[in-house]
């Protein structure tokens, strides 16, 4: 999944309005984040996808 930073600058957005939709995806368990890695999407089921 693209970063942060990335996000900000495809959509326009703030900052804050990016960081508190990846955190909402987290929090869904629609998206993982492993740290010095980045953020990953999920199984359905809320499971980690495998990295490859």
């Amino acid at each position: 999944m693209p970063s942060v930073m990335a996000l900000m600058d495809e959509f326009g957005l703030a900052v804050a309005t990016t960081q508190k939709a990846v955190a909402k995806l987290r929090d869904d368990g629609l998206i993982y984040t492993e740290p010095g890695l980045g953020s990953f999407v999920a199984k359905q089921d809320g499971e980690a996808l495998d990295q490859q």
